[in-house]
């Protein structure tokens, strides 16, 4: 499977792209971001430095289009010990 913008899945989950699409693992103080190429010029003529600025960049408030925990993170919770707090967790 290619590995997808964070920044585009967060925005249009499930969104096609063309052949032209290319994504490029993009590192910072915390951990590597995939970005696009277009989020990742933004994000360059912008001047972030950092992934708390990129946060900022692409989100409002509290909400952002880059996630915290990078996908690799996803996987691991997937295989979790317990059910979680809430009676309606898997």
């Amino acid at each position: 499977m290619q590995n997808r913008c964070e920044v585009c899945e967060n925005f249009r989950p499930g969104a096609e792209f063309g052949d032209r699409y290319r994504v490029v693992a993009v590192k910072f103080d915390v951990r590597h971001v995939h970005l696009c190429v277009g989020h990742k010029k933004i994000a360059e003529n912008s001047g972030v430095k950092s992934f708390e600025e990129l946060r900022s960049l692409y989100g409002s408030g509290q909400r952002s289009f880059v996630p915290r925990r990078g996908s690799s993170s996803a996987i691991a919770s997937e295989h979790r010990k317990g059910r979680g707090r809430r009676a309606t967790d898997r």
